[in-house]
């Protein structure tokens, strides 16, 4: 398995991991924590949205400056949309335990995601698995969904890394970063062009973190042959979810339902030529 051991310098680390330090820990009503004991005494906690245990699963991995709290209200957005959501963590993020580093984060993410299948499994919730990650998630959503193709219907990307190098320029981190190769860091464009499963990219017009020639050139070296690439208006790194507002949640429902087959035009067309009047439906 990867490691980011050579991107694990402190000033690296205070840039991309950031744990926000106004965490409450409060669950809303239709979610639950549930914590995984990984290595050394490390306890994660992730969070469950509920929507309907048929519905798909969105296993989300955030970015480096959120945790649960702030993911909440976006949660109850994908819920209402009819789908779940598996919160992925970080270490020293919300309730989870342990010091938040670069060289943890793929291992972290990789073994969260087997917990995740294996706890949706016992709780008997059947629906298609989707990765999606966000920020720096985009790191842990590419790298989990490499390296398990054969149980992830699709991908979803927001905001993602493409260089390591011209990121770690962006971020202030460049004298950090004198001796690190692509190779060393996060390898994105090289997972990304063996990924095939349909991939949906969101990005900002204003992001200036990750400008759009970086995921322009994500988008091009996707293997997928089913990829979607939606450029948000006015929309900066953070605020992709929110500029998009509805149509962005909107988006994702379609995407989510067309590579499930549902609400297909074929599905359409055949409920059209069983009930032509909708007096069924």
């Amino acid at each position: 398995m990867q490691s980011l051991a050579k991107l694990d310098h402190p000033e690296i680390c205070s840039l991309l991991l950031i744990p926000p330090r106004d965490y409450n820990g409060r669950c809303p009503a239709n979610a639950e924590d549930i914590s995984f004991t990984i290595s050394e005494g490390v306890l994660l906690t992730c969070r469950f949205y509920l929507s309907n245990p048929e519905a798909p699963a969105v296993i989300y991995f955030h970015g480096g400056g959120e945790s649960s709290d702030s993911f909440d209200a976006e949660a109850e957005a994908f819920t209402q949309e009819g789908i779940n959501v598996f919160l992925a963590s970080h270490r020293g993020f919300g309730k989870s335990t342990g010091t938040a580093s670069m060289s943890t984060l793929l291992a972290d993410a990789g073994l969260q995601f087997s917990l995740a299948i294996e706890w949706l499994a016992a709780k008997k919730y059947s629906g298609a698995i989707i990765v999606m990650g966000r920020s720096l998630g985009s790191v842990c959503a590419l790298d989990v969904v490499n390296n398990n193709p054969d149980s992830i219907k699709a991908m979803i990307l927001e905001s993602a890394f493409c260089d390591t190098l011209p990121l770690l320029t962006a971020i202030g981190a460049e004298k950090s970063a004198e001796e690190i190769s692509e190779e060393d860091g996060f390898n994105n464009l090289h997972k990304i062009a063996k990924i095939k499963v349909p991939t949906l990219l969101f990005h900002g017009s204003k992001d200036v973190l990750v400008p759009i020639p970086q995921v322009e050139k994500l988008q091009a070296a996707s293997g997928a042959k089913n990829k979607q690439f939606l450029i948000i208006p006015g929309a900066k790194h953070d605020t992709v979810s929110q500029v998009g507002g509805g149509l962005y949640f909107k988006t994702i429902k379609g995407f989510i339902d067309t590579i499930c087959g549902i609400n297909t035009w074929r599905q359409r067309r055949r409920k059209f030529k069983t009930d032509p009047d909708g007096a069924n439906s």
